[in-house]
């Protein structure tokens, strides 16, 4: 199936880059595409790994180059990730406060603000779906011994 199909039923895309020519460059192929084949679809631009001392593009030349400004920058921070590896946690989860954190939270505050309300033939598909036995019913009418018949 071709993903401009797919991308019909998509409300939101989440462009993630970095601030390099490289990423700058591929950021203006897919956002030229996206703008193509899927105009009807909110896009968010998202820098990530944005380190305060080592940028190979400053962010001013790169909103200049992609011709539109970054939506949020996700801090590069290795203290936080490691401590949320070592924990088998998500960062948002092991971190709360951090920096990393409250970006990763803006993202699904955003998403979530840009879901359509469910229409009311979801709501009674839904309904529909919640009456229906499930599947855990039809194993258990399989595994009711039925009574032997008297012999003859």
């Amino acid at each position: 199936m071709p993903i401009r199909i797919l991308l019909n039923d998509v409300n939101v895309a989440i462009v993630v880059c970095e601030l390099t020519l490289a990423s700058a460059r591929d950021t203006i192929r897919i956002l030229a595409w996206l703008k193509a084949n899927a105009s009807h679809c909110q896009t968010l631009v998202v820098a990530n790994k944005v380190s305060t001392s080592a940028l190979e593009i400053s962010r001013k030349d790169f909103e200049g180059s992609i011709e539109r400004k970054i939506d949020l920058m996700l801090p590069s921070d290795a203290k936080v990730t490691a401590q949320a590896a070592k924990l088998g946690k998500p960062v948002v989860e092991a971190a709360r406060s951090s920096k990393l954190a409250s970006g990763i939270a803006s993202i699904a505050e955003q998403l979530k603000n840009a879901a359509p309300e469910p229409s009311q033939s979801d709501a009674k598909a839904d309904a529909k779906a919640a009456k229906k036995a499930s599947m855990l019913d039809g194993f258990k009418t399989l595994l009711v011994k039925k009574p032997k018949s008297p012999a003859a």
